[in-house]
């Protein structure tokens, strides 16, 4: 009868071959000890045979053990490794940072990343390329973003694994703008694009809306011919659905031979954001029929893609659906959009009623579904649910200036100026600003930010300045009247209708109409949500001026076009 050895017996027979004839471990035995010590809880006694047969290991073992553990997501072993090596005495090499940096910041050791930086510097190995992009990855993952900069700044050599590193942690850091221009500068720099740069630059394209980079990065990938698989061809997907370029986007998804749930999810909500529920509904069906199975987040655009058009009924449906024919169950995301549905409806009971069964669901309504309660309370003016609402908020997000804010305009909407005075004070009270609105818009590749405060003499804001008086003089030609209704102060007409000539997106729209030829479209990106006098004054530009222009505010698109929007004023 043979008996089966244990992983432990089987380590130490390994070990005791190399004993036997006085050799290092050869490469056979190395698999077969991390083959050995990648079974399950054999690790603590992998270090511990090591211990005690330290003279016939050296710096390469623990670098295939520390590369072999992070490579099978056993990021903690891989640590726990590393921090052996200087008990044994076993010295550290060039090769056993990269997947150690790796390790460390797929489990959040910060401080344990700080240590191996300092080792970095104390051997020298800092400021070589594999070290120093190891480094740039492992704090941009810690969102240590400003440090990751400072690293790359400082390496005295870049390749293109640097410049992804940095662009890919920019992105993941959200910061949009900084990798936008960082791409631009590798570019420049005549570097090869890779997939995972594209991905992220497309991603960057996407967030800022900048389509023009979009499409020349669309064109590289063409022309290069580089591999068109599911993470490219979802992340063009996504860019050109958030650049408004809706058949584009159908385009791409039709022409990949290869698709995921995610790629059908990005076309999905993509549509929905756009204001095209219908079309996306059918994607879905489309989904279904070839076998697809739907997540939370195909279920959750289905949802906004209701939200956007009132689409009540078959809301209702899907959020049935989802549990009953696909096995999932709602989420807290889920929940918020049927209250956003509901409300925005003047279902305002039917949301509350959902809200009160959460609990029993073992979900907590979070601060953003009292938030869309709210904001139906104002849409609707119901002053008491309303109340309630904000009192719920000030309880889960005491320091959020949106909060207030809604509290002002449902106020306003009833004229009672003192209490909007007094939410005010309590703003100041609690050094609570409001967030200021911020524009952006494209121009020749360069994105251009507007925000209410921009200054009336610096960089040709003058010029912009001009334009938007001149603006409002034809457009109140064409009957434009100023929506002076959501202005939460008690001031004269006059008064009102100066706060709202100079909003953030008047400012973008000004500047697009003055830098861009005529008949071309205006593609704006606002950090909010448009408001009702921005909203009629678009629509009024889009037929005066004959331009289509098409906004992205915090919630959806509006593609306005000869005096109308395809919202239907349902936002």
């Amino acid at each position: 009868m043979f008996k089966i050895l244990s992983p432990l017996n089987q380590m130490i027979t390994v070990l005791s071959q190399s004993i036997v004839t006085n050799s290092k471990l050869t490469p056979i035995s190395f698999r077969k000890l991390i083959d050995l010590s990648l079974s399950s809880s054999s690790q603590p006694n992998l270090l511990l045979l090591l211990s005690q047969y330290v003279h016939l290991v050296d710096t390469n073992l623990f670098n295939f053990l520390i590369r072999s553990y992070t490579n099978s997501h056993r990021h903690l072993e891989s640590t726990l490794v590393f921090t052996h090596m200087p008990k044994l005495g076993i010295p550290p090499d060039l090769f056993t940072f990269p997947p150690l940096l790796k390790s460390i910041s797929q489990i959040y050791l910060p401080s344990l990343g700080f240590s191996v930086h300092g080792s970095l510097i104390k051997l020298g190995f800092s400021s070589h390329v594999f070290s120093a992009t190891a480094l740039l990855s492992m704090y941009s993952s810690l969102s240590r973003i400003s440090d990751a900069c400072c690293l790359f700044e400082e390496m005295p050599d870049r390749n293109s694994v640097s410049w992804n590193a940095m662009i890919t942690g920019l992105v993941h850091n959200r910061k949009f703008k900084e990798a936008h221009r960082l791409f631009s500068e590798m570019i420049s720099l005549g570097y090869e694009l890779g997939e995972v740069t594209v991905v992220g630059a497309l991603t960057a394209c996407a967030h800022l809306g900048s389509l023009n980079q979009g499409i020349w990065i669309h064109n590289y990938v063409v022309q290069n011919r580089l591999r068109m698989n599911v993470f490219v061809g979802t992340a063009l997907i996504d860019m050109y659905m958030k650049c408004g370029e809706m058949e584009e986007a159908m385009k791409v998804f039709r022409e990949m031979r290869v698709k995921s749930v995610f790629s059908w999810n990005a076309l999905i909500s993509g549509l929905a954001m756009n204001g095209r529920g219908e079309m996306a509904f059918e994607a879905f069906d489309s989904m279904i029929k070839v076998n697809f199975k739907p997540d939370s987040v195909t279920f959750l655009a289905l949802l906004c893609a209701c939200c956007h058009q009132g689409f009540v009924e078959d809301g209702r449906r899907y959020f049935i659906a989802m549990e009953r024919d696909f096995g999932l169950q709602p989420k807290i995301e889920h929940h918020g959009s049927m209250v956003d549905l509901l409300g925005r409806a003047g279902l305002l009971d039917e949301a509350h009623q959902l809200i009160k069964t959460m609990p029993m669901k073992g979900l907590r309504a979070d601060a953003v579904i009292w938030r869309a309660l709210l904001t139906a309370c104002r849409i609707h003016g119901n002053i008491q649910l309303g109340k309630h609402a904000v009192q719920m908020l000030l309880d889960l997000d005491p320091d959020n200036s949106e909060n207030y804010v809604l509290l002002s305009n449902l106020l306003v909407r009833d004229r009672r100026w003192n209490a909007v005075g007094k939410v005010r004070e309590m703003m100041s009270r609690r050094g609570i600003a409001k967030l200021p609105g911020c524009s952006s818009i494209e121009i020749n590749n360069t994105v251009y930010e507007f925000v209410v405060t921009s200054q009336f003499d610096k960089d040709g804001m003058h010029e912009i300045y001009e334009m938007v008086t001149n603006m409002n003089w034809e457009l109140k030609l064409a009957g434009y009247v100023a929506e002076t209704d959501m202005v939460s102060y008690d001031l004269e007409e006059e008064e009102k209708e100066s706060s709202l000539m100079y909003h953030s997106e008047k400012l973008a729209l000004a500047f697009g109409l003055l830098k861009t030829s005529h008949g071309l479209t205006l593609r704006i990106v606002k950090n909010l949500r448009v408001c009702k006098d921005c909203h009629s004054y678009f629509k009024l530009v889009s037929k005066v001026y004959q331009r289509e222009i098409v906004v992205r505010d915090r919630n959806r698109f509006h593609h306005f076009s000869a005096g109308a929007c395809s919202c239907r004023d349902y936002w």
